[in-house]
């Protein structure tokens, strides 16, 4: 069965592990969606805006733009509203 692409935003602001970042903060708001890199899946949820990447982190936020887009920060089901 074919699932359709998804948009959600983060219900309030979500701080998780990631990487060797250590935790990072996902402000309130930001669109994330169930694009894999296999296409879309319910059973995952990826932050896929990255504008607050360069305010919240400027020392490191080239680098750790890169790693969002390419590796994925995965929220929980929990975190997110509907879009």
């Amino acid at each position: 069965m074919k699932t359709n692409l998804k948009f959600y935003r983060t219900k309030n602001d979500v701080t998780v592990k990631f990487r060797e970042y250590g935790e990072i903060t996902v402000p309130k708001g930001t669109k994330v969606s169930n694009m894999t890199a296999c296409g879309p899946d319910d059973k995952y949820l990826f932050v896929c805006e990255y504008g607050w990447i360069k305010e919240k982190y400027p020392k490191i936020a080239s680098i750790l733009k890169w790693d969002a887009e390419h590796e994925g920060i995965r929220l929980k089901s929990d975190d997110v509203c509907d879009f």
